[in-house]
């Protein structure tokens, strides 16, 4: 919530949180509302929640598809042991009247064959809900740039990290390691895409620390400004 409100995010996503965290977080962000679905081991044990600033935008429509070879029935997919998701929100933003969508994912990161077909989910359910509009697709890929999934999202979308019109600021790498919270962080595995017609103005990834020298989570978040034409 610190996080948050120091860098004053518009929308954010957020993964993992659990049942007990999300309260906590909406009373610490009173100028925020959010939407979210479960997933994980039990229901309501994982979060994919996206928070928005209620006051610059409004909801107009929410959905869900799952990871797997049946995307539009919640599923696990291939070779994963467990449920992973996309949530997504369509949003109007109050000032200009333009609509997007935000889409927030948490891909599944062991095994092979559920890793490299959720780029193609992704893209494919993604094509089916936005259509033409803009998009903005965040969240924990658990994926290198190089790997297959991240190459097939590509195809759609662009890399933020990659497209800012300044130079990224902050390091590079996003991953602590699961459960970690002590840097320094070893790989990027989360993104930030959006489509053609959204110009991004800049990118940072945020290394802010707790008096401890602990992170205040296991991956650093990534922002970037960005601009719909």
């Amino acid at each position: 919530a610190d996080v948050i409100l120091r860098h004053d995010f518009d929308i954010v996503g957020t993964q993992e949180a659990n049942k007990d965290q999300m309260p906590e977080l909406a009373a610490l962000l009173p100028g925020y509302d959010y939407i979210y679905h479960s997933y994980g081991i039990s229901e309501g044990f994982h979060n994919c929640i996206t928070f928005y600033k209620r006051d610059k935008y409004e909801l107009l429509d929410e959905g869900t598809f799952w990871y797997s070879p049946t995307p539009e029935v919640e599923s696990i997919g291939w070779d994963a042991t467990d449920l992973r998701l996309c949530h997504w929100g369509k949003f109007r933003h109050k000032p200009s009247g333009k609509e997007f969508y935000f889409f927030n994912s948490h891909l599944y990161w062991k095994l092979r064959v559920a890793r490299e077909h959720s780029g193609e989910i992704h893209n494919q359910m993604i094509q089916k809900i936005a259509g033409e509009s803009p998009v903005i697709s965040v969240g924990d890929f658990n994926s290198l740039e190089t790997e297959k999934q991240i190459q097939d999202i590509m195809t759609s979308l662009g890399d933020a990290y990659r497209l800012t019109a300044t130079p990224p600021q902050g390091c590079e790498n996003t991953n602590l390691g699961g459960g970690n919270f002590i840097g320094p962080a070893y790989n990027r595995i989360d993104f930030i895409f959006v489509s053609d017609d959204i110009v991004v103005n800049n990118f940072k990834t945020i290394e802010d620390k707790r008096e401890t020298g602990h992170y205040p989570s296991d991956h650093l978040p990534v922002v970037s400004n960005i601009t719909i034409e």
